[in-house]
């Protein structure tokens, strides 16, 4: 599958794609087909899918032309949302073991390389575009990757191949025309081999990435299941804060969450360090929030922060909804409820305190904490009780009320209640 725009780029790597195509044997030969994503920004967006279907049906290739329409956000640029929408398309329309050809070159990538270094960029976004990455169920492929503009221009007019100019290209109210049109020239004046630096800067960098990528993240859970990272509290040093930056963006990466800007992610960082034991630093990553406490850093999904409680349940039978799940199991020494009893299931009252014997009670934040239970879930904890007396908390578990008296003869049941699982990479 070959990304075409219709311009001299993408024009050029199809007819050399093809090209390659004629001088494989029809037994070892794969199918080419191309996709043209019209985003609808420019006035000449139609006379682009003509040109992309006239070249394809001169030289026999399926081309398949899907409408976007680019949704800019908080911090994303017009430029940025329709790459977004762009690659939605390539990551859906990939199959299992298919190439996606794309037609960047090295100007592209110095471009690239030097929007990422104004931004504040970490170690990935220095190391550029790679190559070859895996995108969907395919492989993502940069084949001109390390071509200058000048060579592919000169080889597509010497054939007289047709292709679009994008004016937007030159228009310097955008960073990449900016740096196309003012900046790229000056370099090429000063240091005429600036692209072939860059591109070992780059390199060098790709293969720092690749020693890091290769350790394990410190990948754990919280208690109530959520993901997290462990990072050390006490090692605050700078070069330290640098890899839990990275580690974060990894991760996230990972999970196919949105990676917030750096100068964000520097400060959230910073507050992981620093921000007093009582406090949650948070950071917004696109459905959910990261929330530091205690060493770790949890993500939560916004699906858990807005549950809605059920207000009753009877024992021993399974119950599912928005704020999870609830399975039932024996209660040790057959103390817990009755099957088939009604249990009421509420969320605390502000300022109560529980028993948890005779003579002494202790309050919610108190009972949390001694169990690492997450500040961000205290409110969201069901509590499990009978006759209007608190009997049970997950996670802390039973209190006096079902733990006094003598065992029962009947079976008992202690209530299993499992949140629902965050899943962003789904």
């Amino acid at each position: 599958m070959l990304g075409l725009s219709g311009g001299c780029d993408s024009i050029a790597l199809l007819h050399l794609a093809h090209a390659w195509l004629d001088h494989v044997g029809p037994e070892r030969r794969p199918a080419l087909r191309a996709v043209h994503i019209h985003h609808g920004l420019a006035p000449e967006a139609d006379a682009w899918v003509e040109v992309c279907h006239d070249v394809c049906q001169q030289l026999s290739i399926a081309l398949s032309v899907y409408r976007v329409t680019p949704v800019t956000d908080e911090g994303k640029g017009i430029e940025a949302a329709a790459r977004t929408a762009r690659y939605s398309v390539y990551r859906q329309e990939l199959k299992s073991g298919e190439v996606l050809l794309l037609a960047h070159h090295a100007d592209d990538q110095v471009e690239t390389v030097l929007q990422r270094l104004l931004r504040g960029t970490g170690p990935k976004g220095f190391a550029g575009m790679p190559r070859r990455r895996e995108l969907g169920q395919g492989v993502l492929s940069r084949p001109l990757l390390g071509v200058a503009r000048s060579v592919i221009k000169r080889w597509a007019d010497n054939r007289e191949l047709a292709y679009v100019i994008d004016a937007s290209n030159q228009d310097m109210r955008f960073d990449r025309g900016f740096l196309r049109t003012e900046i790229l020239p000056k370099l090429e004046q000063r240091w005429p081999g600036y692209r072939e630096s860059i591109r070992r800067a780059t390199e060098l960098q790709s293969g720092l990435l690749r020693q890091h990528n290769a350790q394990p993240l410190a990948l754990t859970a919280n208690v109530m299941g959520e993901p997290a990272m462990a990072y050390h509290l006490k090692d605050s040093a700078q070069d330290s804060r640098g890899v839990l930056a990275y580690s974060l963006h990894r991760w996230l990466s990972e999970l196919l969450l949105d990676v917030p800007a750096a100068a964000r992610l520097t400060e959230f960082v910073r507050q992981c360090y620093e921000a007093r034991t009582d406090r949650c630093p948070e950071v917004d990553v696109g459905r959910g929030m990261l929330r530091a406490w205690r060493g770790l850093i949890c993500f939560t999904p916004y699906f858990v922060e807005e549950a809605q409680l059920s207000a009753t349940l009877v024992a021993g039978q399974v119950y599912e909804g928005s704020w999870g799940t609830v399975t039932w199991a024996v209660a040790p020494k057959n103390r817990g409820f009755y099957r088939g009893e009604t249990v009421t299931v509420r969320y605390r009252a502000a300022g109560e305190r529980f028993r948890m014997d005779a003579e002494h009670t202790r309050d919610f934040g108190t009972l949390c904490q001694a169990h690492d239970i997450p500040p961000w879930w205290r409110s969201r904890l069901p509590i499990f009780a009978r006759d209007g007396t608190t009997s049970y908390i997950p996670v802390i578990g039973s209190l006096w009320e079902l733990n006094q008296g003598a065992p029962a003869h009947s079976e008992r049941l202690l209530p299993q209640w499992q949140p629902i699982k965050p899943s962003p990479w789904n």
